[in-house]
């Protein structure tokens, strides 16, 4: 499969690091600073790719880009303190039954490199300069993530999450810019393995094409219907 000059599947460190320690960070056993290094992660992820990638990213759209995904009608039904309780409940557990929660970062880890390989082809496609393509590139991204619930990406993932031993250690060096002896184990082991899914993104890739094609479109005719409404209306006062 010949790859869109646009489209790097090869293995840097550089964009995968932070998606790599948002998802470990689920393994720390203290519930609310495991959310906290996740937090720290993750929102830094895009800045962290732009930068390598020479670019600045504009406030509005890092911000288009670190919004979660919507949770449907729990997010409308349920207060803020009813949720954070329920969060609480089920990080404790987690903690409790281990196995849950390795469980549960092995899945994010994968999640975060779909997510930052994303993020530094939206880069690739100008999709980040400004507010309104940022938009529909996080809800294309959204949309496609959403549909993968296979992925390759996954078993590496186990092998990595299942080699760290001192990981609130490990992740509290990482934020100040330093890298211990397992850091480094699963850099080299994600470099060695990286190749194996250059098809697998590329098809990533196509799907995201497609999921960014639809929102433009559906946003544009929406736009439209607005216009044409107001238009109308205005028509209406006048008559």
């Amino acid at each position: 499969m010949n790859e869109p000059s646009s489209l790097k599947t090869e293995f840097e460190w550089a964009i995968y690091a932070d998606a790599t320690f948002a998802g470990l960070s689920i393994l720390i056993p203290i519930p609310g600073l495991d959310w906290a290094f996740e937090h720290y992660f993750r929102t830094r992820m895009p800045r962290a790719i732009a930068r390598h990638r020479g670019q600045a990213l504009q406030p509005e759209v890092i911000k288009a880009l670190n919004q979660r995904p919507s949770q449907g009608w729990l997010k409308g039904c349920l207060t803020l303190a009813v949720q954070a309780i329920i969060w609480l409940i089920k990080r404790i557990s987690r903690k409790i039954l281990y196995f849950l929660t390795v469980k549960e970062a092995t899945d994010m880890v994968s999640y975060y490199w779909h997510q930052a390989f994303l993020f530094d082809m939206m880069l690739a496609k100008n999709q980040l300069a400004q507010e309104e393509t940022a938009l529909l590139a996080r809800q294309a991204m959204d949309d496609v993530l959403q549909t993968v619930t296979i992925s390759p990406l996954l078993q590496l993932a186990q092998q990595i999450t299942g080699g760290t031993r001192h990981i609130f250690r490990t992740l509290r060096r990482a934020r100040r810019g330093h890298e211990d002896a397992e850091i480094e184990a699963a850099r080299s082991e994600m470099k060695q393995t990286w190749t194996d899914f250059a098809e697998y993104f590329a098809l990533l890739a196509e799907q995201y094409d497609r999921a960014y094609e639809i929102a433009a479109t559906t946003t544009e005719e929406a736009n439209a219907g607005e216009v044409e409404a107001k238009s109308t209306g205005d028509g209406k006062e006048i008559g």
